[in-house]
């Protein structure tokens, strides 16, 4: 379970996604899902703790996250926050387990990350356009 991530800045993805939006653009199958503007900001939420949880869980699919946290060794509120971060950015899933518990599923556990140059060339040419017209 592979997710790419693309790396672009923050002016270029909102460019993107009016592009998008305005049916300028349409995403090739290939590109990234998820979008950062910096390798810092991924570094944050797949730091190799997080990528080494994801894994676990993957793995072991706990039922719980008292399961999990035994699993681990971590105390139930910090893998609580963990995995709300991670549901958040797309990484994790949070079901409903039996009763009141909460089931984590990972969807991702490997990662690749990418620049794309030829895509940021497309949306800046499309920006002068825009600003010619």
């Amino acid at each position: 379970m592979r997710a790419k991530i693309g790396i672009m800045s923050e002016k270029l993805i909102r460019m993107r996604l009016l592009a998008i939006a305005q049916g300028k653009y349409k995403p090739q199958s290939n590109e990234p899902k998820v979008w950062y503007t910096s390798i810092n900001a991924v570094s944050q939420i797949l730091c190799p703790e997080n990528i080494a949880l994801l894994r676990m869980i993957d793995s072991e699919r706990p039922d719980s996250l008292t399961q999990l946290s035994e699993l681990t060794g971590r105390a139930k509120s910090n893998l609580s926050n963990t995995l709300k971060a991670l549901n958040e950015k797309g990484f994790v899933r949070l079901e409903q387990g039996h009763g009141k518990s909460i089931k984590p599923v990972a969807l991702f556990t490997d990662f690749e990350i990418v620049t794309d140059s030829e895509l940021e060339h497309y949306l800046l040419q499309l920006s002068i356009a825009q600003l010619a017209a």
